[in-house]
């Protein structure tokens, strides 16, 4: 269905386009009498602009967006399967207006702003969304920008207002894709500015359903980045080649395979620091193997991101449980709080450990601590199952409290800022501490020379990279990771801040030895270059 000019219109073509899609209240005729199925493509014309607020603007929505009502069918709407049951809301790229393609805009119509306003030009009602999505949809290549929050929601997280929310199912109903979307330009009003007021939530879910996430791009930069939360209750079943900054706050669920995401400049709730708990990516609860209708019993991953320049409490937050997790090639640095924290079963029950974690070839610096294992009450075992290696610390201490391994294993290299300084891993030249990674904008904190600390001083963990080969039922776990594990970081993603995508991958990878020592840390060094992951760049990027 492509849409555009008239409802009355039959909406099969081009040439005879719908204005509004099923499930904006402005749709009328032919556009309302239509009942989205199984199979379904609603086209929007690239470099259009759909308006939410100003109904003088044309073409008027009259509101949220709300397709919830309408699914896919499950057994054909899949992450690494058939998606011909999938409702598709998106574009087509050879259909645009103007010299060449863009994305399609919905917009609540406010102008940006980075600091709060006196009032919004247009309201959004707490209890409203740009844009409500549904099981078994795909919701692609939209730009969503303009909103303005207006009504004070309480304490943290409980803002009901959010740019995009998908708010019904449980996880036995399907999936939810959000694939290509790039989210700015929101801002509040001075009259709900405190501790814990909120204006808004970029991602909304409270916990329904299982979502695929990738090729996001949130950036706040042009928007008041500490009043709209970047996820409050999500899944995050699939997450991957994505850019989160000048946000805040990240809370979701379902956490599987989180891989290639950059976070960066995530600041305090409501720009308040220390009054809230501010999160990078809190996940409450990581997969335990058994989503329906996809692969079962399968490892969690997360590896080859990037966090780093933030103010946040948390970096990354997990909830072990049943299921064997493996963290590999991540950079954490510049992060004014904990890297990795691990929730223990004291704290929440399901946080259970027992299926193990393998956390390796991870490089913290300038952290408070590099992993806390939290406990409370009788919980002394914390993080008791965590195998830790080859890990490299900078100016980062080690919280060994409930956990295993450690600072203290042979293979986990601890160094000060003045040893990292004169081998070039540090420089001074970050934005957010005082000691921060060199080659910041190619490849951060990575070794110079052969004979710097980390290069041959690991043990080989190959077979953790063929355990994940195992894993046949799913390729994102048997192929892509298993095969990233083999690396030095590999698809670190370059993002252009010109057309605010995301290029993946974005550099030659280095392979870790299948025998013999590896690398201490996310790097594997080579003589004729270091390859790591990219931070943003201004470079065009070439979306695939």
């Amino acid at each position: 269905m492509f849409l555009q000019y008239s409802d009355s219109n039959n909406g099969t073509s081009k040439s005879t386009p719908w204005l509004h899609a099923p499930g904006m209240p402005k749709c009328t005729a032919d556009c309302a009498s239509h009942t989205p199925a199984a199979g379904d493509l609603f086209i929007f014309r690239g470099g259009d602009t759909w308006h939410f607020g100003n109904s003088a603007a044309s073409p008027y929505t009259g509101g949220t967006w709300d397709f919830s009502s309408w699914w896919g069918t499950r057994a054909t709407c899949l992450y690494e399967s058939a998606q011909t049951g999938c409702i598709y809301y998106g574009v087509d790229q050879t259909w645009y207006t103007g010299s060449s393609w863009a994305r399609p805009i919905l917009s609540g119509d406010n102008p940006a702003s980075t600091s709060t306003v006196a009032s919004c030009a247009y309201q959004m009602s707490n209890d409203n969304a740009l844009v409500i999505t549904a099981p078994n949809s795909i919701l692609d290549n939209f730009e969503l920008m303009g909103l303005c929050g207006s009504t004070a929601s309480g304490s943290q997280g409980s803002s009901n207002t959010h740019i995009v929310y998908h708010g019904t199912g449980t996880a036995g109903d399907g999936t939810s894709f959000l694939t290509n979307l790039y989210i700015h330009g929101w801002t509040e009003t001075t009259a709900i500015v405190g501790a814990n007021q909120l204006a808004c939530n970029i991602l909304g879910g409270g916990y329904n359903g299982l979502q695929v996430i990738t090729k996001l791009v949130i950036d706040g930069a042009d928007s008041n980045a500490g009043v709209c939360t970047w996820g409050q209750y999500p899944s995050f079943y699939h997450f991957t080649d994505s850019m989160v900054r000048y946000t805040s706050d990240g809370v979701g669920q379902w956490c599987h395979d989180i891989h290639d995401v950059i976070f960066e400049h995530i600041v305090s709730i409501n720009n308040n620091p220390g009054a809230n708990h501010t999160n990078i990516l809190e996940c409450n609860a990581d997969n335990s193997g058994d989503a329906p209708g996809q692969p079962q019993n399968t490892p969690n991953v997360f590896y080859n991101n990037i966090v780093r320049h933030s103010e946040s409490d948390v970096g990354i937050w997990f909830c072990p449980n049943t299921i064997p997790e493996y963290w590999y090639n991540n950079l954490i640095y510049d992060v004014n709080g904990e890297g990795f924290s691990v929730a223990g079963p004291g704290q929440y029950p399901s946080c259970t450990h027992t299926g193990g974690q393998w956390m390796f070839n991870n490089t913290v610096v300038d952290l408070g601590q590099a992993l806390v294992c939290h406990g409370t009450g009788s919980d002394t075992t914390g993080g008791v199952y965590l195998t830790s290696l080859n890990n490299l610390l900078i100016n980062t201490p080690w919280d060994g409290t409930g956990c295993t391994g450690g600072a203290s294993s042979a293979t986990n290299v601890s160094m000060t800022t003045a040893t990292a300084t004169s081998q070039g891993y540090v420089s001074g030249s970050g934005t957010y501490r005082t000691s921060n990674c060199a080659n910041d904008t190619t490849k951060p904190c990575s070794p110079a020379a052969a004979n710097d600390a980390t290069v041959g001083a690991g043990g080989n963990h190959m077979a953790y990279c063929n355990a994940l080969a195992a894993y046949s039922a799913e390729s994102a776990i048997a192929t892509d990771a298993a095969n990233s594990c083999k690396f030095g970081t590999t698809d670190g993603c370059a993002y252009s801040t010109t057309t605010h995508t995301m290029n993946c991958p974005a550099q030659t990878a280095v392979a870790r030895p299948p025998s013999g020592a590896w690398d201490v840390g996310l790097y594997q060094y080579s003589s004729s270059g270091t390859q790591g992951p990219r931070p943003p760049t201004t470079l065009q990027a070439i979306v695939k």
